[in-house]
């Protein structure tokens, strides 16, 4: 009898258990969110707030913008950075279409639009609809606030199965790398996406906590593109590098997450009181410091660039999102390269 009770009472108690979501907490990443059920599905939010329901077997009767089959089988992606999530995961051969740009750095995905596996599927706010339609992918992820309202709407129109991510524009590098489970809950891969995570924020944070103790290095950010200056804020992703990497951001006082203008004259001012310069990376890749002074020439004269402490960021690093420990590894490096022996992979030194 007391063995029957406490059998219906377990039944009972795990009933009442899967009536239930348990939401997940992401902890770095700000820009999805996890609701889990113990009835065998999961409702992600993606960065447009979306719900989108991802199940095994049978579909749910619950509310969501889009139901999802997992492990997906085929993926089209609008954003290169993906693949780098897509790499750690050992996803990979789902990539059915990519948007098409200059060069890939994948091998893999250069040899699958060599052979045809893989087709160009136009860029985020051009898509190849009739493409992405032929392909008949199980899910296309779009990069947030980069698609414009009329691709989505179409995609809607056309039936086409969206999810909005924002791992770029998450503000930390943890942030971004979280978002590794993201889409591993797609591939039916969440421990492995944990093991990636975790293995990656433990480098990140032992960086950070051995800088801690080193002298402050000022550094200058900048974006200079035709002869304009864009500068990141103090609440912006590189900002946070040049914190947790042990240095000083010299435009500090700017309060933004995003991209500020200033003038050259400011910048100028700046880099003579800092210790390196980084050229943002944004379209073309830098050959030497002369590259900077033909387009600013005061530049040449102050002290980074004086002192040989000039470098730029390498053309692979928006299609390497997923890998910020080599990132942080680098900054570290410039910054204290006497504490941080370590060749630079996603940096370089210009001369």
């Amino acid at each position: 009898m007391k063995k029957l009770i406490l059998f219906t009472l377990l039944v009972t108690l795990t009933a009442i258990g899967c009536v239930s979501h348990k939401t997940e907490q992401t902890g770095y990443a700000k820009l999805f969110s996890v609701e889990k059920n113990c009835s065998g599905y999961t409702i992600l939010r993606d960065t447009a707030g979306r719900r989108i329901v991802l199940f095994r077997n049978k579909k749910p009767d619950v509310r969501g913008a889009l139901f999802v089959r997992v492990p997906v089988k085929r993926v089209d992606i609008l954003s290169t950075g993906v693949v780098s999530y897509l790499e750690a995961l050992n996803a990979t051969s789902a990539l059915a279409g990519v948007p098409a740009t200059d060069r890939w750095y994948y091998r893999n995905v250069e040899e699958g639009l060599k052979n045809g596996r893989i087709k160009e599927i136009g860029t985020a706010n051009n898509p190849n609809y009739e493409e992405i339609l032929a392909l008949k992918p199980d899910v296309v992820f779009i990069p947030a606030k980069f698609v414009s309202k009329s691709v989505v709407e179409k995609f809607k129109s056309l039936g086409i199965p969206y999810v909005s991510c924002g791992y770029w524009l998450e503000k930390t590098p943890l942030g971004k790398v979280e978002w590794i489970k993201f889409f591993g809950y797609f591939f039916d891969k969440e421990s492995t996406a944990n093991r990636y995570f975790e293995s990656v924020k433990s480098r990140i944070l032992n960086v950070e906590k051995k800088a801690r103790g080193l002298k402050k290095v000022k550094v200058v950010y900048a974006l200079i593109l035709n002869g304009k200056v864009l500068v990141p804020g103090n609440q912006n992703y590189h900002a946070k590098l040049v914190y947790m990497a042990g240095g000083d951001y010299a435009f500090s006082s700017l309060n933004s997450t995003g991209y500020v203008p200033v003038s050259k004259e400011q910048l100028i001012e700046k880099t003579e009181n800092a210790d390196v310069f980084i050229a943002i990376y944004m379209g073309f890749p830098l050959k030497s410091v002369s590259d900077i002074v033909k387009q600013i020439p005061a530049l040449a004269k102050t002290k980074p660039f004086r002192n040989d402490r000039v470098y730029a960021m390498q053309p692979w690093i928006w299609q390497h999102s997923c890998e910020e420990d080599k990132v942080i590894e680098d900054v570290a490096a410039i910054l204290h390269p006497d504490a941080f022996h370590h060749r630079l992979i996603m940096f370089k030194k210009l001369s």
